[in-house]
C-alpha cells in the first residue's frame, strides 16, 4: 500500500507519487556522485523502517546516488506496512494540494522543499489552473497560479532563486511543448538582447518586460506532474509602472494583455468601451485590478488605437513615437522573427503604460512563448510540427495582421533597416544558432543530472497534450538544432539581408538622397531616423562630413 511517508531525512519528508509508489526527496547537488549519509527520524507511530532490507535507527547511508537511481522502503506502522522506492533530485520539489479548476482560486497549500535547506515550508495557499485555452479541463498537465498567505490571512511574500519577493508565482507546465523549456530559452533570449522601456530612465527602480525563473518538479495531491518553471508574475511590480492614486482616483500605470485573436487586439477595430468589465474586446485589464478599481481604465489603451487607425498610413510615422515605444516594438518585431513566434502578435502579448497622466505610451511585453521555436500550439493530428512552425516560414505573414507592425513596417524603412543592424549586431552571439542550442543542451543536461528527464517522460510521454506522441528530449534537441540552423540561414539570407555601407536611408541603394539625409542629419534640421552603422563610411567611429565626402566619392567612382 501507499501512504504519506512517515519518516524525514535530513529534516525532510519525501513527496509521495502514488502514480508510481516512489517517494521523492531534495537533496544538495553535491550529494549525486557520492554516498550520502543522512539523519533519519521516525513518525512516532512508525515502529520499523527498513531501506533496501537493512533496518535503519537514525541515519542511513545511501550509496552512489544517481539520477533515475531507487532505494526500496518499508515502512512498518503498527499492523500497516507501506512499501516504496525512493528517488532523488536536486532540483526544488513543490507539493501542491487543493481542489483545482479553471476559476476561482481555491484554498489549499504548497509545501516547497529546497535542496540545500534540511526544513520545508508549509505554505496556506490559494491556487488555481493558470492560462485560456490551456486552463481547458480537456487539457492534463496545467499551469498553476499560486498565491501564497500567512496564517492569520495576510500575504507571504517569498523569494525563490533570488528573483524578487512576492506572494504571487506562476508555475508554467510547458504543456504541449516536446522540450519543456521553449518558453525559457524565448524569454532568456528577449532579456538579453531587447531595449528597456523607454522610462527605464526616468523610473529608479529597473523594469523588466519579461518574468524570470527556474526549474522545479511538482506534485499535484500526491501525485508527480513534472517538471515545471517557477516564474515570476507579470505584473506592476515587475514593470515598474505608476502606482494608481487611491486618494484622488487617478490612474496612472496601466497593463492590458491581449488574451485572443480578435480584430481589436489587431488595433484594426474600435468599439465602444465597457469600464466596469475586465474584458474589452479579449483585451484584459491587469492593472489596475478591476476588483479593486472600477471602472477601470481601457480609454488610454482605445484613444490610441483610435488615433492609429484614422491617422492612415501616410501621417502614422509622425505620431507614432508619441503613442508607441518603438525601439521595444522594433526588437519585438525582430524577436518574433528570430523565435518564429507564430502565437504572439494579436494575442498572448501585453502592453505597458507607465504613466497615462504624463506619457501614453504603449511597451509590448512577451508572454506565453511555448508555440516558438518550431512547436505549433497543438500536437493533434498533421498538427506535429505543422508547416506554420517551419524555419523558412515569413513571420510576417503573422506580424502584418497587426496595424501598428504594417504601419511601422510600410511607413518607415528605418523600422525593418535598424532591425536588421540589430540583428546583425546579435549575429554571432545572441541569435547564434550554436548560443541557443547551447541554452537547451544546459537545460537537457540538467534534467538528466537530476533525473527529472526520465520521471517527465514517465509522467507525460505519449499523453493527449502532445497529441499521443512519445516525450524524447534527445530526438527534440535534434530537432531544434536543425530548426535553428535553417531558421537562421532563413534569415540571413532572405529577411535580414545586409545594408551596402553608405545606404543611409535603407533603401538598399546609394545615392544622393542618402547624402542629403547625411547632411539634414548633421546639421540637425531633420528628426528622420538614419542608418548611422553604415553612414559611418570610413569605419572611424564617427559620423562627420568625412562620411558625407566618402559617400560622395563612392557614387562619382560608379560607372
Amino acid at each position: 500500500m501507499t501512504s504519506s511517508a512517515q519518516v524525514l531525512f535530513d529534516g525532510k519528508k519525501p513527496a509521495v507519487d502514488n502514480l508510481t509508489n516512489t517517494w521523492l526527496l531534495s537533496v544538495p547537488k553535491s550529494a549525486f556522485g557520492t554516498d550520502y549519509t543522512m539523519p533519519v527520524t521516525l513518525d512516532t507511530t512508525t515502529t520499523q523502517i527498513t531501506i533496501n532490507g537493512e533496518v535503519v535507527t537514525d541515519s542511513y547511508t545511501f550509496t552512489e546516488i544517481q539520477p533515475g537511481a531507487s532505494y526500496h522502503i518499508c515502512e512498518i506502522n503498527g499492523t500497516d506496512t507501506t512499501e516504496a522506492d525512493i528517488q532523488f533530485t536536486y532540483w526544488p520539489v513543490l507539493q501542491l494540494y487543493g481542489d483545482l479548476s479553471k476559476t476561482p482560486y481555491v484554498h489549499g497549500r504548497v509545501i516547497y522543499t529546497h535542496p540545500d535547506s534540511v526544513s520545508q515550508e508549509d505554505i496556506s495557499s490559494r491556487l488555481r489552473w493558470a492560462g485560456s485555452s490551456t486552463a481547458e479541463k480537456s487539457r492534463h498537465k496545467h499551469s498553476f497560479h499560486l498565491k501564497f498567505y500567512n496564517e492569520d490571512g495576510s500575504k507571504k511574500n517569498m523569494s525563490f532563486f533570488g528573483l524578487r519577493k512576492d506572494f504571487h508565482w506562476r508555475l508554467d507546465a510547458g504543456q504541449i511543448d516536446f522540450s519543456r523549456v521553449r518558453n525559457r530559452v524565448a524569454k532568456d533570449i528577449w532579456a538579453e538582447f531587447a531595449s528597456a522601456p523607454y522610462y527605464a530612465a526616468i523610473e529608479p527602480k529597473t523594469p523588466r518586460n519579461y518574468v524570470r525563473g527556474d526549474f522545479v518538479e511538482v506534485f499535484l495531491n500526491d501525485n508527480y506532474n513534472g517538471i515545471y518553471c517557477l516564474n515570476e508574475h507579470m505584473d506592476r511590480q515587475q514593470l515598474k509602472l505608476k502606482p494608481y492614486d487611491y486618494d484622488n482616483k487617478v490612474f496612472h500605470g496601466g497593463l492590458w494583455k491581449a488574451m485572443q485573436v480578435t480584430m481589436t487586439t489587431y488595433f484594426k477595430l474600435c468599439p465602444t468601451i465597457t469600464p466596469t468589465q475586465k474584458n474589452w474586446i479579449q483585451f484584459f485589464v491587469k492593472y489596475p485590478n478591476i476588483d479593486d478599481v472600477n471602472p477601470t481604465n481601457f480609454q488610454t489603451l482605445r484613444d490610441i488605437m483610435y488615433n492609429t487607425m484614422h491617422a492612415g498610413l501616410g501621417n502614422f510615422v509622425k505620431d507614432a513615437k508619441r503613442y508607441y515605444d518603438v525601439p521595444v516594438f522594433r526588437d519585438y518585431y525582430l524577436f518574433v522573427y528570430v523565435v518564429g513566434a507564430i502565437d504572439n502578435v494579436g494575442k498572448n502579448i501585453y502592453y505597458a503604460c507607465y504613466d497615462v497622466e504624463s506619457d501614453p505610451r504603449l511597451t509590448p511585453v512577451i508572454w506565453d512563448l511555448d508555440c516558438t521555436q518550431g512547436q505549433f500550439w497543438s500536437n493533434e493530428g498533421s498538427n506535429y510540427h505543422h508547416a506554420l512552425t517551419s524555419p523558412e516560414f515569413n513571420s510576417y505573414d503573422h506580424l502584418k495582421e497587426h496595424l501598428v507592425f504594417q504601419y511601422l513596417c510600410e511607413s518607415d524603412s528605418s523600422f525593418h533597416g535598424l532591425a536588421t543592424e540589430r540583428y546583425w549586431q546579435l549575429r554571432n552571439t545572441t541569435f547564434s544558432p550554436d548560443s541557443i542550442i547551447a541554452r537547451y543542451e544546459a537545460y537537457f543536461n540538467d534534467m538528466k543530472s537530476s533525473g527529472a528527464d526520465r520521471r517527465e517522460i514517465t509522467r507525460w510521454s505519449h499523453d493527449k497534450d502532445l497529441g499521443y506522441y512519445e516525450l524524447n528530449f534527445d530526438n527534440e534537441l535534434e530537432y531544434l538544432r536543425d530548426w535553428w540552423t535553417r531558421r537562421i540561414a532563413y534569415l540571413d539570407n532572405n529577411i535580414f539581408t545586409p545594408y551596402p555601407k553608405g545606404d543611409v536611408n535603407f533603401d538598399r541603394t546609394v545615392d544622393i538622397d542618402d547624402i542629403a539625409d547625411l547632411i539634414g542629419y548633421l546639421l540637425s534640421i531633420s528628426d528622420r531616423e538614419i542608418n548611422t552603422y553604415k553612414a559611418d563610411r570610413d569605419e572611424n567611429g564617427t559620423i562627420d562630413v568625412d562620411d558625407v565626402a566618402a559617400i560622395i566619392d563612392e557614387i562619382l567612382s560608379v560607372d
